[in-house]
């Protein structure tokens, strides 16, 4: 039965009821004493009978209801106001009814009144109800724009109250209807039409729901003019309009270039209009600016960049709104008086009046701006944290002055109580102990409750990296107001204390490769770091074992320990092979490829500078042994030629043994170590090897690198930046060891560029013997052919070398980009330099340098190595995109990065001359016979050559022409960096 129905059917049974009372009262000679109605005493467990009721009026025997299923008796009976034993009343009923009918529980109700069978004068009141329908199922048609999750969201977010099981309610599902249609509009769909439809389903009180969703064209933001600016340019004016204006690549000063149009939203067209347009004009003076409401045009347009018919892209029409917004600037304001005053009259301030004022950021007669006021109180609200009001409040009060042109600005200061800590708690933590965090917190129990002192702790939480973020909302914090005080619950969340790690893939430096790590970051609870790791590569194998106690003593001394071994092969053309993705070969003359093997141990300390802060001095002692073995000419050459070591057997350079002691210092504010996106570092270190350490490598060395982590766009993305110098150098006639020499290039430095490859260019001088074969016509073989000999001749040729250098910098800028979780993408830039600023390191050891002098006494040699110009300190640039992705499991970031290379060295390197014992010009030329003034011979170096040779015309002839040939043709090599790099590594640059 509809409800109007019922409606219908109740006024016909009251007015009845009605008409028999009255002949009932008609009959009393005393007038009727009024009846009060029982009512029900919430919460007591007595009830308020009548006072009286007069003889002859009904009672009520009982109250039933007829038709409830799923809604218990009681509970109705405990909606209505009439109890067993009061007198049947009409406007007490009608109370009733609309009692039952307000709980939007029915969709039908019907009251009726029934004599009772053994007692007279007593009735029974029955109400009918027809329970509304259960909402069993609810179907979404149509809706493409917006799923369906989308849509439940959203009705979570405004509390529709619209689910499946909850009872069929049309309030509920207009509602529902409007909330949908929000959604669509906020998608570009303001022309979307929403019907409901339901459908009952037999055998059940319950129904089938249906939105049917009609999406219409989607509506982009079509043109935007604006009107009455005279102060800002148009075009500035709309890039305040975050979320309308067009998406567009920026072009500096010419403006910019349109792309793709936004979606037409309506709220976020008021908030451009309020946040956008009113606060550029109100941050630049124009404290009375208007922007009026938008004129807003539908119009319809041609969407799509391809043409007509390719799907998505192909040209179609659609909907496009055009908007006009209209501006009153009004005139421009400047900074007026500033007063500062308790708004408690009776109180004084916390800070002196003449302090506060002089570190608000306007100045009188300067351009009064809104965003500096706010920042103002921001910073107002932060100084007075930072002493314990954290109920601090600063209330604005502007006093404009037309006839000046000036604004007149008082705060309020509502300082509130100053609160200290009384109790600090922690839950979550069930593996570590209450100890390793209270020792980063910067607060204690009794201290003033310090805003700026608690945000240092939570930053310091997070860098032990042993919690799930540990944010400002984790803490609950609860006041004491009428004592003073704070409690303080921080809510943690552990991260597994032990990980094992399978980490595999491609790297530059450490070629193909598969690793296994075992690490408890939080070793029995008490932040102890124990570490356990191997990997095997096809260029490198490392294996480590360490442990880091960062508290020892209880005291903030953090000290450890790592023992390694690792084997390095750096094979420059196999590197160069896994650049390009196919196998090459290279010229064995001018390749380096040596085998490195080191093993050794570190430890170290550090303690911080202040007790709870972020700098730390660290002290750090390592001892390693390595050998060397060259296989490729130009390893073994530079590496005999320095002589670092002497060589044992052809080509084994061992026994080098290394004892460092390194003072550093670091500051560190980073807030995650993995995945940073705020925070700065720095880190000095100044290194001293060999002398009273022992060893046999005299070197010193200092490092700097620093790093930058900033948020952008609403704290989306992160700019990050690090810088790199490094120099190292020999002293006591002693050079630095050829592998500890600086190379760039490759994914830890310089993406663009291949593993190694960035460094300076020297030719080394190399004793070899060139045997020079000829035919002797005068002595025949049994065939009668002429007999071949061959004459040993001398060489000075010149190798090409990369030693690398003994200064190097390095920086790196990138734009991170969160696109899922655990995904990013960044675009990123690098650029770097390495060369020889002490060239003396790169000297012939005394006796090849005699031995070269003596063999060839007519040739200038110098003792330092020769550099090819240019490539000393030559700058590299390159820039590119790369995609990260940090899989949880693996523990490692595998990505891919693509480079283009703007500075690039593109030549032939020529080395010097082959020389020989004689000069190139007497190759031929016989022998003077004067004797010098002394009356020696004069010198004749080709004379024991020519000697070997039976005859003046084979020399001539056959042996002349090839010495030539080698001195016109000197060692050529090709060196082109890659313009573009595409590479798939795992690691991170920084």
């Amino acid at each position: 039965m509809s409800i109007s129905l019922a409606a219908r059917k109740y006024s016909c049974f009251v007015t009845g009821l009605r008409a028999s009372l009255l002949c009932l009262l008609a009959a009393v000679s005393l007038c009727l004493v009024p009846v009060v109605s029982a009512y029900s005493l919430r919460g007591q467990d007595a009830q308020q009978k009548p006072a009286a009721i007069a003889e002859g009026v009904p009672t009520i025997e009982r109250i039933e209801f007829q038709g409830n299923r799923r809604i218990r008796s009681e509970t109705l009976r405990a909606r209505i106001f009439s109890r067993p034993g009061d007198a049947v009343n009409d406007d007490a009923l009608r109370r009733d009814f609309h009692a039952l009918w307000n709980t939007q529980y029915f969709e039908d109700i019907r009251l009726e009144i029934e004599d009772s069978a053994d007692k007279p004068n007593q009735k029974i009141i029955v109400f009918y109800v027809t329970e509304r329908p259960i909402v069993r199922r609810i179907e979404y048609k149509g809706n493409k724009s917006v799923s369906e999750s989308d849509i439940l969201d959203r009705f979570k977010d405004r509390k529709v109250g619209l689910s499946i099981e909850s009872q069929f309610d049309p309030t509920r599902i207009k509602k529902a209807e409007v909330v949908i249609k929000e959604l669509l509009a906020e998608h570009g769909r303001q022309f979307a039409t929403v019907k409901p439809t339901f459908e009952r389903l037999p055998g059940t009180n319950a129904v089938k729901l249906t939105f049917n969703i009609d999406e219409g064209p989607k509506v982009k933001v079509g043109k935007i003019l604006i009107t009455g600016n005279t102060a800002f340019s148009a075009r500035k004016i709309i890039r305040t309009m975050r979320n309308s204006r067009p998406i567009a690549v920026p072009l500096g000063p010419l403006g910019y270039f349109p792309v793709m149009a936004k979606t037409f939203d309506r709220p976020k067209l008021d908030e451009d209009m309020e946040i956008g347009i009113r606060g550029i004009y109100q941050d630049n003076g124009y404290f009375k600016v208007l922007v009026k409401d938008p004129i807003i045009t539908n119009v319809t347009v041609n969407q799509g960049y391809l043409p007509k018919g390719v799907p998505l892209l192909g040209v179609h029409p659609g909907r496009a709104t055009n908007i006009t917004i209209p501006i009153e600037e009004g005139e421009r304001y400047r900074m007026g008086t500033l007063h500062v005053r308790n708004a408690n009259p009776d109180e004084g301030l916390f800070f002196k009046t003449a302090y506060l004022e002089s570190v608000f950021p306007i100045k009188k007669g300067e351009i009064f701006s809104v965003a500096k006021v706010r920042k103002a109180i921001e910073d107002y609200t932060k100084l007075y944290g930072n002493f314990g009001f954290i109920d601090f409040t600063a209330v604005p009060d502007t006093e404009v002055d037309d006839a000046t042109k000036t604004i007149n600005l008082t705060f309020a200061f509502d300082q509130q109580k100053q609160f200290f800590v009384r109790r600090i708690d922690f839950t979550g933590n069930t593996g570590t102990r209450d100890k390793v965090i209270r020792r980063e917190l910067l607060l204690n129990e009794g201290d003033m409750f310090r805003n700026n002192l608690w945000e240092l702790s939570l930053l310091r939480l997070n860098q032990l990296d042993y919690f799930e973020a540990v944010k400002p909302e984790n803490a609950e914090i609860k006041r004491n107001v009428k004592q003073g005080t704070v409690d303080i619950l921080l809510k943690l969340k552990e991260k597994g204390k032990q990980s094992i790690s399978l980490t595999g893939g491609v790297s530059g430096f450490a070629g193909t490769y598969i690793g296994l790590t075992y690490q408890t970051n939080n070793f029995l609870g008490l932040g102890e770091t124990l570490t356990l790791s191997g990997n095997v590569g096809t260029l490198q194998t490392n294996l480590s074992f360490g442990f880091t106690e960062p508290y020892l003593f209880d005291r903030p001394i953090s000290t450890g320990f790592t023992i390694f071994a690792s084997r390095y092969n750096f094979n420059q053309a196999q590197q160069y092979s896994l650049a390009v993705g196919y196998q090459v070969q290279l010229n064995p003359n001018t390749v380096q490829n040596y085998i490195q093997n080191s093993d050794g141990f570190t430890v170290f300390a550090s303690y911080p500078v202040k007790r709870l802060g972020f700098s730390r001095f660290g002290l750090t002692y390592g001892y390693t042994s390595t050998s060397i073995t060259g296989l490729s000419t130009a390893s073994t050459a530079l590496f005999n030629v320095l002589q670092f070591q002497q060589l044992e057997g052809p080509s084994s350079l061992s026994g080098i043994h290394e004892s460092k002691v390194t003072p550093t210092f670091t500051y560190n504010t980073v807030n995650n170590p993995a995945n940073p996106t705020t925070g700065r570092s720095l880190f000095l270190s100044s290194s001293f090897e060999g002398g009273p350490l022992g060893g046999n490598v005299n070197t010193v060395s200092e490092v700097v690198e620093a790093k930058y982590f900033r948020p952008n766009y609403h704290k989306r993305n992160v700019i990050a930046v690090r810088l790199l110098g490094a120099f190292e150098t020999g002293y006591s006639g002693k050079v630095i060891p050829p592998f500890s020499r600086f190379y760039l290039g490759g994914e830890q430095d310089l993406r663009g560029f291949d593993i190694r490859t960035v460094s300076p260019v020297v030719f080394v001088p190399t004793l070899t013997t060139t045997q020079v074969s000829y035919l002797n016509p005068r002595v025949l073989d049994g065939s009668g052919n002429p007999t071949s000999g061959v004459v040993n001749i001398p060489t000075l040729s010149y190798q090409t070398s990369f030693p690398g250098g003994d200064t190097q910098f390095v920086g790196n800028f990138e734009y991170r980009i969160p696109l899922f979780p655990h995904v990013a993408m960044s675009f990123f830039g690098d650029a770097g330099a390495t060369g020889d600023l002490r060239q003396s390191q790169l000297q012939l050891n005394s006796l090849d340098f005699t031995t070269l002098s003596q063999q060839f006494p007519g040739t200038t040699i110098s003792r330092t190595l020769q550099l090819q110009p240019g490539t000393n300190f030559k700058p590299r640039t390159s820039a590119g995109i790369e995609l990260v992705v940090q899989l949880p499991i693996v523990q490692a970031p595998f990505r891919i990065y693509w480079a283009y290379n703007f500075n690039r060295m593109a030549e032939v390197i020529t080395a010097p001359l082959t020389q020989f014992p004689g000069p190139i010009n007497e190759l031929t030329t016989a022998c003077p016979s004067a004797s010098t003034p002394g009356g020696q011979p004069p010198p004749c170096p080709w004379q024991i050559y020519k000697a070997q040779v039976p005859l003046t015309d084979i020399w001539n002839s056959q042996v002349a022409p090839q010495i030539l040939n080698l001195y016109n043709n000197p060692q050529r090599t090709n060196f082109f960096d890659p313009v573009r790099t595409f590479r798939f590594t795992v690691s991170r640059t920084f």
